[in-house]
Parts: structure tokens; C-alpha cells; sequence
């Protein structure tokens, strides 16, 4: 294989991912999409982290959460991938981990880069998220929102 379509491959796998973040969500910004794949990266962090590792504003990383949260703002449903709490420790600091949704979703990236057929499917009648049987090399992901989600 020469360099040239071994490159091709690996722009083909990111054309993949970048078209499942596309069906979840047509109108995702890529710095929403960034930020949800360095929280699954780096589970835990608080955002102030984030912020630091995707070279933002703290403001811009709050908001960013917010929109991959259960509620974004003003009551409007978000994605429901992440979730951020209180750290225990210092009350100030938000830990943000994902939620079962999110990691349904990370499944299905994992299993578009490792070269598997994946259908990512929103399914707005269904209360739960949950993956579909895996047949062969094929995987259906049904990502259903939790109640009020989007």
C-alpha cells in the first residue's frame, strides 16, 4: 500500500466520523464534535481543562457543555452526551464525564474507525439510548433521546 492511499484511508475513516457527528446532528459545530471527543478522551476533567486542551475561553467550553448536555439554555433540549457536576472536592469546579448516550455514541465511532458498517439512527419516539444487535461486521446504534432531550 503507498503512502498516498494509506493516506486516503485514514481521510476516508475521518470523512466517516465527521459524517456520523453530521447525521446525530446536522448543524453541530466541529467545536461541539471536538469538545465531546476530548471528554471521552478525558473523563473527569472540569471544564477549565477543557477549555485549556482545545485552546478556548473557559466561556466558550461552559457553552460548548452546554449544548452537549441534557439542557442547553433557556429550557431547549441539548444532546444529552455529557453531563457536568460539582467536583466534591472544590464545589466550584465542574467534572465532566459522558453520559450512557455519549458512550453509546463513542461505541459507534470506535466501531466506524475500526472499519465497521454503522448506522447511527435518532430516534425521537424512543426513551432510551441503546445499541442495536451487532450482525457480522455490521452495527446499527439507535440513539434515542432520554425524556426532554433532543
Amino acid at each position: 500500500m503507498t503512502a498516498a492511499s494509506h493516506s486516503g484511508d485514514e481521510i476516508a475513516t475521518v470523512v466517516r466520523v465527521l459524517e456520523a457527528f453530521r447525521r446525530f446532528d446536522p448543524d453541530m459545530p466541529i467545536q461541539y464534535a471536538l469538545s465531546f471527543l476530548t471528554i471521552a478522551q478525558h473523563e473527569g476533567l472540569s471544564m477549565g481543562e477543557l477549555a485549556q486542551r482545545l485552546g478556548i475561553a473557559q466561556s466558550s467550553a461552559s457553552r460548548n457543555i452546554a449544548a452537549l448536555s441534557r439542557w442547553h439554555s433557556f429550557g431547549k433540549a441539548g444532546h444529552d452526551l455529557v453531563e457536568a457536576l460539582e467536583d466534591p472536592r472544590e464545589r466550584r469546579r465542574k467534572i465532566v464525564s459522558l453520559t450512557p448516550r455519549g458512550h453509546h455514541l463513542i461505541e459507534a465511532l470506535r466501531a466506524l474507525v475500526a472499519g465497521e458498517a454503522v448506522d447511527i439512527e435518532i430516534d425521537a419516539e424512543a426513551a432510551a439510548v441503546r445499541p442495536a444487535a451487532r450482525t457480522g461486521r455490521a452495527a446499527r446504534l439507535d440513539l434515542a433521546p432520554s425524556s426532554g432531550a433532543r
